[in-house]
């Protein structure tokens, strides 16, 4: 039962690195890709 655990444990964290991987790369085709974190330059994306 452990290794199952064990194994379930790494799958959600590989699942959370990917979502947070896509959420980012989202962000930053909405910005246009060259955003600097000033919004007056990409409208407001933070």
């Amino acid at each position: 039962m452990p290794a199952i655990l064990g194994n379930i444990i790494v799958i959600a964290a590989l699942t959370a690195a990917a979502a947070l991987a896509v959420r980012s790369m989202r962000k930053s085709r909405k910005c246009g890709g060259g955003c600097n974190g000033d919004c007056g330059n990409c409208r407001g994306c933070h």
